[in-house]
């Protein structure tokens, strides 16, 4: 997932200010609004006319326009949703190419299964050898799912609203007093660039807690850091905290077009005047952060800059005094891949970072990699709690080792939703328990055999918490971090068996303590359907077809739910035969004043109409005519006593051919 700022950065804002209804805008300017907006990198803008003309046109292009770009803001749900609609009905294969940004859709939001599918599907269809091999390195993300670390004594805890706004809140790092510094456009709405924004660029905050432990009210930092008319992230510190190194970057739209990194000194009158370091190019650099090789201190930071592996490289450069750092170094191919590898930062000879190159649970995952004094060892994945299958950056440490922060745009219960539940990172700050309690829970079959890739949700019926889900497709093995003094409940599903669920609690427990469960999952009966046999009919030039299927409630216009079965056999044949044109006949029955029911059929055959325009098929082909109660099919005329299942039946809509061919062939299933 291509890195903005910091994975974070979305700016909503208007190109074209269009005041009439959208029903009146043509086509043609929605496409244009569309461009421009894209032209203008203002995706979400861009996503909003492009859907609207792909509801004109049906045009499949406009479709993947709308996925890619809901997937570059991280509306993965949108996304898979996009991808789907297209690939579903892709019958010559020409979007297999596409299928991949489907796959990654459905990884991100956690359907690992379904993704593993796409995957498969994808890699026995391509002939793009890159894009393979980079298939095939994120389903060796899906596959070592089962061998991550559980890290079941982490806790990790979403913070308060002094920290976390609506908007983008991340690169969270502790200064030497305990005082926690981030990034931040601390807005409780989207960003509008229609010049009532105000000052709406990201900023360094600091934030300390109370004697209750409770963080206070954040503050912007002077002026001399958070530079008007730039976006300021990134801070990290020198181990004596009189130091700070950041980043300024500018954007267009939700693309950056210059990061660069500076320095500030502490002094008793706050952060002075920064300066720009002179590792800085022709090129983004960003994510700078403190760290020591060879004895010597060095600046460890995330570049694009040419020569590098891939798309943004972790480099460093040696601190040789004076506020000057000697060339850049990559870290070569053990650390760096040909995607994303942001985010450094080093404790103790070992040097955290993300990556989406390596293998990932989802997006950017977490790694850590140890130096031995002349080497990298190879990265290894954090595992769960720390990464997701969402992006996970910005891994910290308090000094003390026993905690830290992580930046994520998973989903959580008290994350304020700006645009997507995706769009947006948060702040999370992890500890690690002394004593640890968890659910081993294993998963079998009716015979007691190990059952893969069933799903255990655990939910925390003492406190109101999020569910936590797990799915498991190479073993049956499950593990929970649970709190003592509470009640729990596991919920169990598998593919092809009943759910079951088992409720325990942690009364009592003081010390470790493992809760075992083993669920046996009973099969559902396989139920063999005949598939119903086709039925086609030939029909003539002005013969009436009756479609049985299609019945309105008395007095009403609207098109009941089973209408679609023989909605469905028309747009079949309009499809089928493109010069055909019909005349859609809807009929009431005998009840009412017969003007009534005449305006009322012609509302019905309308309304089946605008179904079938809805679907693609052009208006002109359709003539809606309403007949009210001038053709009855059985006994229940005027002043007839009939119950409602008599009366339904004429309550009915037809069609005949009126132009195009002699006969059609209706095909029923």
């Amino acid at each position: 997932m291509r890195s903005f700022l910091s994975l974070s950065i979305v700016l909503f804002f208007a190109v074209i200010s269009i005041a009439q209804p959208t029903r009146s805008i043509s086509y043609e300017t929605m496409l244009e609004v569309a461009e421009e907006s894209l032209a203008a990198n203002d995706y979400v803008n861009a996503i909003e006319w492009f859907d609207k003309a792909y509801k004109e046109s049906k045009d499949k292009d406009l479709a993947l326009n709308v996925a890619q770009l809901s997937f570059l803001i991280r509306d993965y749900e949108k996304a898979a949703k996009g991808y789907n609609r297209i690939l579903s009905r892709d019958k010559n294969n020409e979007y297999k190419e596409d299928r991949i940004m489907f796959a990654k859709s459905l990884k991100a939001i956690g359907a690992y299964k379904e993704s593993l599918e796409q995957y498969q599907l994808f890699m026995a269809e391509t002939d793009d050898d890159e894009l393979k091999a980079v298939a095939e390195n994120d389903v060796k993300g899906i596959m070592m799912l089962s061998d991550l670390e559980e890290n079941i004594s982490t806790v990790l805890d979403f913070l308060p609203k002094e920290i976390n706004s609506a908007s983008a809140d991340f690169s969270p790092e502790k200064n030497a007093d305990g005082s926690l510094y981030f990034a931040s456009f601390a807005r409780k709405k989207a960003i509008v660039l229609d010049g009532s924004e105000g000052d709406y660029y990201t900023k360094i905050f600091s934030v300390s807690k109370n004697d209750e432990g409770e963080y206070e009210k954040s503050t912007a930092l002077e002026s001399t850091i958070n530079r008007e008319g730039y976006h300021t992230s990134n801070p990290s510190f020198s181990n004596d905290g009189n130091r700070m190194y950041f980043t300024r970057s500018l954007l267009e739209g939700n693309e950056v077009i210059e990061s660069k990194v500076y320095v500030s000194s502490k002094s008793d009158n706050g952060w002075d005047g920064a300066e720009e370091l002179n590792i800085n190019g022709e090129f983004q650099i960003k994510h700078p952060s403190v760290g020591e090789l060879f004895g010597t201190e060095v600046l460890f930071f995330s570049s694009d800059m040419e020569g590098g592996e891939g798309r943004f490289d972790i480099y460093y450069a040696s601190h040789e005094g004076g506020g000057q750092y000697s060339s850049p170094v990559n870290l070569g191919s053990v650390i760096n891949t040909m995607e994303d590898e942001v985010s450094p930062y080093y404790n103790e000879g070992t040097l955290y970072f993300s990556s989406d190159g390596h293998p990932s649970m989802g997006g950017q995952d977490i790694n850590y990699s140890s130096w031995n004094g002349s080497t990298w060892t190879a990265p290894v994945n954090m595992g769960f709690v720390y990464n997701s299958s969402y992006d996970d950056i910005d891994f910290t440490l308090n000094k003390d080792g026993t905690g830290g922060y992580i930046v994520s745009n998973r989903i959580h219960k008290d994350k304020k939703r700006l645009k997507s539940k995706t769009c947006c990172d948060d702040i999370y700050e992890f500890s690690i328990r002394e004593i640890v309690i968890n659910l081993l829970a294993k998963v079998n079959d009716e015979n007691d055999q190990p059952l893969t890739e069933a799903n255990v949700d655990l939910i925390d019926i003492t406190m109101d918490r999020d569910t936590t889900s797990k799915i498991n497709l190479a073993s049956n093995d499950f593990n929970f971090l649970l709190d003592s003094e509470h009640t729990y409940k596991a919920v169990i599903t598998r593919e092809g068996y009943y759910p079951d669920s088992v409720e325990f609690n942690t009364v009592g427990i003081i010390d470790d303590y493992t809760v075992n469960k083993t669920i046996k999952l009973k099969p559902i009966p396989v139920v063999v359907k005949e598939e119903p046999k086709e039925v086609v009919e030939v029909v003539k030039r002005n013969e009436a077809i009756r479609l049985n299927n299609i019945y309105y409630d008395y007095d009403d216009d609207k098109i009941l739910s089973d209408a679609e079965i023989d909605l469905n056999v028309i747009l079949e044949v309009m499809n089928r035969y493109p010069d055909l044109v019909i005349e859609l006949s809807s009929h009431t029955d005998s009840r009412g004043v017969s003007t009534y029911n005449q305006n009322l059929s012609q509302r019905r055959a309308e309304s089946a109409r605008n179904w079938l325009i809805n679907k693609g098929v052009d208006g002109a082909r359709i003539q809606p005519v309403g007949y009210g109660e001038s053709v009855i099919l059985n006994h229940c005329t005027n002043g007839v006593r009939c119950s409602d299942d008599e009366h339904r039946v004429n309550r009915r809509t037809e069609f005949k051919m009126i132009s195009g061919p002699e006969t059609i062939e209706i095909i029923r299933g």
